[in-house]
């Protein structure tokens, strides 16, 4: 953490110039004509002045330092004051926290109860509720509830959230828009807590899991890795709580151990080999359809976020899981499509051949380790390459230059060839990707290849509507991966552009990664367990992603649609190497998986934003009139809505509002009439020091 010093008046100072003005009596010593000798400071005086000087600076840098910190330190569920003298931020005392979870398949509906507590004599004039939470997760139920006043969020169209806002901070009233600071960091304002006063919180959101490498996870952010546990706390614990030997323990807040409990509802869709808790001790209890996992492991401060891990059962073939949810009289389907454990029993004797074109960056941004590490990624691309695959390379900076005039056989001379090619690269110029793009699409796509387009670059582009709208246009049936190269990639372009060309996003951040993640990538590439996948309705249905990915061995497909009536039966069918291949599959209805159409709605949305940023042949105003509807229908953020915290209790807010302000000005009186004294040894010793410099100051000016 930075250590800021503060620039105020010392205390003492403050109050000794308020008493002099209440009591307008001044001391002024009689002028002397003497000239300006200099301070002759001998050695004793300067060791004095060095030590006050000393304490002055490390008591600012102590007390600052312990109090506060920056709002890029939240890493967890806080409630938080405001420093406006140094621009930062100090916790409030944790008493309890709840974490109820539902996971259906690879949803995950996390509901947090948390209260704090105000146990200082001041009033808080700008406090701030910060929650961390996974970057895809979308936030819709909030509830604040201060004292007796209660702010909870609502859905609204944009303008309308904003002008609920304006009109409540005109009349001073506790409204908020929900806004996210960071990726993964929503806040919201909260205006005068009172003394001693407890604040309870209750946010709900969904997010969606990654399945990687045979396994899904769950990660619920308890870590506390920004401060470092001070000895002020360390006399109240109970030796059996911590380990006081563990040097470094991070915290940010006190904690009551006995109030911290985490109850999550698993229903995973397949039988399950493996199911465990990563940093925790948990209970499980297991039943024919899901599990009950609750927290056991009741240590007072933690070191490591909740995760729980589980490794569904995989066959020889491609598995299907479907979970339903009924709302408003209508179905929503969850459907999961597993990839097996080896393909060998769906024909893998003769790989599908492939044209593999690879895109490099050479612009100016990927000198350096970047454009060494990109190059690497190149050469092991070839390795991949069998002999009947075809390939090529495209180059591009401010323009665009290909190794062949077409894809060629992976032929040693052609290889030969691509090797010096890469060799000469060197970053240089402007980012312009989009005739890199058109080089790599213009050539038709042969029946009896897989195209595959491998777009290497640092991500760093400012145009995406328009890379969008040429991708969705001219990819016909090639597939484009993305991988971006460095710390701060332009991760939603590099991610929708993959979606809309029906491939994956590699995001390498340490370019020490660089050989191992490209190794999984073009491993992967190499051997797809199912392509051109079709999914077969019995109905009328609202299917989202409208075209389906391919099925690779790391990881699933997944399918959200919405329909009049449940369909038991599905047939899923696709191609592996040129060979047709399909299954039907009959599924249970359930109606009650949580989640299910929520998700649904998110993925509409994302498919009609697409539409609408592609500039799809639909009217842009009923595009944006159906994204606004499906969002306040389903309490979702959108690009057309807002999440406003909206204060229930407006005459409470401003009750508080005027004891606030009245007891800022008692304070203000008190503070005038009657200082503080017996302020601690440090003071005293600091205000000793200071004087004593003070004397030897004047000694040597009036000698």
């Amino acid at each position: 953490m930075t250590e800021k010093i503060t620039k105020t008046r010392h205390i003492r100072q403050q109050l000794e110039s308020l008493n002099q003005q209440q009591s307008k009596t001044y001391y002024t010593p009689a002028k002397k004509k003497q000239k300006y000798k200099g301070l002759g400071l001998n050695w004793r005086d300067a060791v004095i002045l060095v030590m006050a000087m000393f304490f002055v600076g490390l008591y600012q840098v102590q007390a600052h330092a312990d109090e506060y910190f920056d709002l890029e330190e939240v890493d967890t569920g806080m409630m938080l004051s405001y420093h406006q003298a140094g621009n930062d931020y100090a916790a409030l005392k944790l008493l309890s926290s709840e974490y109820n979870i539902d996971i259906t398949g690879i949803i995950a509906q996390v509901n947090i109860k948390q209260t704090f507590h105000n146990d200082t004599v001041n009033w808080i004039e700008e406090g701030m509720y910060a929650f961390p939470v996974a970057d895809n997760a979308a936030v819709y139920q909030m509830k604040l509830i201060i004292g007796k006043r209660v702010i909870e969020a609502e859905i609204h169209e944009k303008q309308q959230a904003q002008q609920i806002y304006d009109t409540a901070k005109s009349q001073g009233l506790a409204a908020s828009i929900v806004k996210q600071y960071r990726p993964n960091l929503f806040t919201t304002d909260v205006a005068n807590i009172m003394p001693n006063e407890k604040i309870r919180v209750e946010i709900t959101y969904q997010q969606t899991l990654r399945y990687d490498a045979g396994h899904i996870d769950f990660r619920l952010p308890l870590a506390i890795k920004s401060r470092y546990m001070q000895e002020k706390f360390l006399a109240d614990l109970d030796q059996n709580d911590l380990n006081l030997q563990d040097a470094a323990l991070p915290i940010t807040t006190v904690f009551d151990a006995k109030h911290r409990n985490i109850n999550i509802n698993l229903e995973a869709g397949f039988e399950l080999s493996e199911l465990k808790s990563l940093n925790h001790d948990v209970d499980i209890v297991h039943t024919a359809i899901t599990q009950t996992i609750s927290l056991l492991d009741k240590q007072l401060y933690d070191k490591h976020d909740f995760v729980l891990r589980w490794h569904p059962q995989r066959g020889n073939e491609p598995q299907a899981a479907m979970f339903s949810e009924t709302l408003n009289g209508e179905e929503y389907v969850l459907m999961m499509l597993l990839p097996p454990e080896s393909i060998k029993s769906i024909e893998t004797e003769n790989k599908q051949s492939r044209e593999v074109v690879f895109i490099i960056d050479t612009s100016g941004s990927m000198h350096g380790n970047a454009m060494s590490a990109a190059k690497d990624a190149l050469f092991f691309g070839l390795t991949q390459l069998a002999a009947k695959d075809k390939f090529n390379i495209i180059e591009f900076n401010s323009y665009a230059r290909e190794l062949f005039a077409h894809s060629v056989l992976a032929s040693s001379d052609n290889l030969d060839k691509a090797i010096n090619f890469i060799d000469k690269l060197n970053a240089d110029g402007g980012t312009n990707m989009a005739p890199a793009l058109a080089l790599a699409m213009e050539d038709e796509v042969a029946t009896n290849r897989l195209k595959q387009i491998i777009f290497i670059t640092d991500g760093s582009v400012g145009n995406e509507a328009q890379l969008f709208s040429q991708i969705n246009q001219n990819i016909d049936a090639a597939r484009l991966f993305t991988v971006a190269i460095g710390a701060a990639p332009n991760n939603y372009f590099m991610n929708k552009a993959a979606l809309i060309g029906r491939g994956t996003y590699t995001n390498i951040a340490k370019l020490n990664d660089v050989d191992d993640s490209m190794n999984e990538l073009f491993i992967k590439l190499s051997s797809p367990t199912l392509t051109d996948v079709m999914i077969q309705w019995n109905g009328d249905v609202e299917q989202n992603p409208r075209v389906i990915p391919d099925l690779y061995s790391d990881q699933p497909i997944i399918v959200t649609a919405r329909m009049k009536n449940f369909d038991a039966e599905v047939a899923l069918s696709g191609y592996v190497n040129d060979k047709t291949w399909s299954k039907a599959f009959t599924f249970n209805q359930d109606g009650a998986s949580r989640g299910v159409a929520k998700l649904w709605a998110r993925n509409q949305i994302t498919d009609l934003t697409d539409d609408f940023m592609l500039g799809a042949d639909i009217d842009a105003s009923l595009l944006q009139a159906q994204i606004t509807d499906i969002a306040l229908k389903f309490h979702l953020v959108s690009k057309f809505t807002s999440l406003v915290a909206v204060d229930k209790t407006p005459d409470m807010t401003r009750l508080v509002a005027l004891q606030a302000d009245a007891m800022k000005k008692a304070q203000a009186f008190e503070f005038v009439n009657f200082p503080q004294t017996a302020l601690g040894w440090q003071w005293q010793m600091l205000v000793g020091l200071m004087l004593l410099a003070l004397g030897l100051f004047t000694r040597k000016l009036l000698a």
